[in-house]
């Protein structure tokens, strides 16, 4: 296993984690930082203007100073995280460990379906057994892997002509910013060794995403893995890569150009979270991961800080559903032929109880564990 070495400031500080609520996830929730603006068409036509844009303020009227996004009280998102555990993964338990991360095999007649739980981040260097998962594509007729996000050529020029829609007017983002806020922006440049020039500009929300990135990067992490590795062994198999289904992304830059200021706070402090959780937690997790330590994982891994807060907007609120369904769809397609198929869900919708190997076992399929 790789040790994995997480930056820290110069100096020991101690930040306090608000309790975490509620990754098949969408592709574009699960990037952070430039990443997740990239998978918006921010990196097609509008990403070097916005991050380089300076806005004048030197006749702007002063502002009340900016209040905290809890000072009425805890985020709507605060108690929307799943209880328990899938009953699938408790009847299944693993007495003994098997190598690399966990697997089920969900079979119907002469057809089976071969799920890898995946995990994000994990670190770029991470190195694990990749035996069981060579066997599980050997022979298959296809990998089915998330939704890829699409965002198409009006959608781009909407977004270069309606940049200012992401930008600060008349202050700076640390004048934006409540003092917890500031506190916790400044904890993260120290984090990163970044110039805060990079984020002058832009509004919470947007800031947030981007730190998010600039963290992951910084600390070595990857929201590439492990899902680039399975398609480089794949690839190496001859075996027929699929998505499944696609993904609009146009509707997320829309929520964040929207939001009010109060709302662009909240998800820069959720952001925060997310980069307090992934500091503390990342090692663990991922060894947990390639270990298919699933007791370990429980629910500390669970959808972003971040992404929840983005889903409190109506446009976005039945992703997550969404997601669960077109998993459950492309399982059930596949297992109506013969033959083997290899998925990979994120862990979280598998551990969830009423997720996707609860909802296919009361289908009637049987789900066990591939020991080869």
């Amino acid at each position: 296993m790789t040790q994995i070495r997480l930056p820290s400031p110069h100096e020991p500080t101690t930040t306090v984690v608000k309790p975490d609520p509620c990754r098949f996830s969408p592709p574009p929730l699960r990037r952070g930082g430039e990443e997740f603006l990239r998978g918006l068409g921010f990196g097609l036509a509008t990403g070097a203007a916005i991050v380089g844009l300076t806005i004048g303020s030197a006749h702007a009227q002063p502002a009340p100073p900016p209040v905290s996004p809890w000072a009425n009280g805890p985020p709507p998102w605060a108690s929307t995280a799943p209880k328990g555990v899938s009953t699938v993964v408790q009847e299944l338990e693993v007495v003994k460990r098997l190598p690399g991360p966990a697997l089920w095999r969900v079979t119907r007649g002469d057809s089976e379906v071969l799920i890898l739980g995946s995990l994000q981040p994990l670190p770029h260097m991470l190195v694990w057994d990749t035996t069981r998962m060579v066997n599980a594509l050997d022979g298959a007729t296809a990998l089915l892997l998330p939704p890829e996000p699409k965002f198409g050529v009006l959608d781009s020029v909407n977004l270069f002509f309606n940049r200012g829609l992401f930008e600060l007017h008349g202050e700076t983002l640390p004048q934006a910013l409540p003092p917890e806020e500031r506190a916790r922006y400044d904890h993260v440049l120290a984090l990163i060794h970044a110039k805060p020039d990079k984020y002058e500009h832009m509004k919470p929300a947007v800031a947030g995403a981007f730190l998010i990135g600039d963290w992951r990067r910084a600390a070595g992490l990857s929201d590439a893995k492990p899902i680039s590795t399975v398609e480089k062994l794949a690839k190496a198999d001859h075996v027929p890569i699929r998505h499944i289904g696609d993904f609009d992304a146009a509707p997320f830059a829309k929520v964040i150009a929207q939001m009010s200021p109060s709302a662009s706070l909240a998800c820069f402090d959720a952001a925060m979270d997310d980069i307090d959780r992934e500091a503390a937690r990342a090692p663990a997790n991922a060894k947990a991961w390639a270990n298919a330590d699933l007791k370990a994982i429980g629910q500390s891994y669970t959808i972003s800080v971040f992404d929840r807060c983005l889903m409190q907007s109506p446009s976005v609120q039945g992703l997550l559903e969404r997601g669960m369904t077109e998993g459950m769809q492309a399982i059930e397609q596949a297992l109506q032929h013969p033959g083997k198929t290899v998925a990979v869900i994120d862990l979280n919708f598998l551990l969830r109880p009423n997720g996707v190997l609860d909802r296919l076992k009361a289908k009637g399929d049987t789900i066990t564990l591939p020991r080869g």
